[in-house]
């Protein structure tokens, strides 16, 4: 599907620039097959689209994308191969969609069970309880010393194979939360 849309893209931007006076047929025909792929690409990404930096950085940095595209089309004047830099321009719209409007979050699927009932379906972790379903607790520095203490270690209890990092931090994270909340449960009653 997404070669098909890339095609159309670059189909359009081509068009586009065949027809427009000589100046503006590159600048056009690159910018339009562009935005047109990278804004399919943003509306039906397996990401949540959001910006993975703050707002003037991907700004800024998007129009750097577009100063180099510029800048190619422009050297066609004196190296002509550079023409058919235009046609494939919209190529480097999934490398800026990922990396500029991914926001690090990927879209969550109905179907998708929480972290704990993942990994005790199938079964590689069945000595660590199912990660609670109340939201996250906060993550203060303490926390972060205690990582990263917890990574020195050459045993760690949460590390199973194939476990992302991540969702070793989350569980690790929520038996730290349990703990505590526990001792100062017992610190309340004596």
């Amino acid at each position: 599907m997404k070669l098909a849309v890339f095609l159309i893209c670059s189909g359009v931007g081509y068009l586009l620039g065949h027809y427009l006076p000589d100046p503006w047929a590159a600048y056009v025909s690159i910018l339009v097959s562009y935005h047109l792929f990278l804004g399919w690409l943003l509306i039906t990404a397996d990401h949540e689209a959001g910006f993975s930096f703050p707002i003037l950085s991907t700004v800024v940095t998007h129009l750097a994308c577009l100063a180099l595209l510029i800048g190619l089309a422009m050297g066609q004047r004196y190296v002509p191969f550079l023409g058919l830099v235009r046609i494939f321009v919209p190529g480097l719209a999934p490398f800026e969609c990922n990396w500029l409007f991914s926001g690090g979050r990927k879209k969550k699927d109905a179907s998708e069970a929480p972290l704990g009932a993942q990994i005790a379906a199938a079964g590689t972790a069945p000595s660590v309880a199912a990660a609670p379903a109340t939201p996250e607790p906060e993550y203060t520095f303490d926390d972060h010393d205690e990582w990263q203490r917890y990574l020195c270690q050459p045993n760690r209890p949460f590390r199973k194979a194939g476990l992302p990092i991540g969702d070793e931090f989350k569980l690790w994270h929520a038996a730290r939360a349990r703990g505590s909340a526990t001792a100062s449960g017992n610190q309340n009653r004596g």
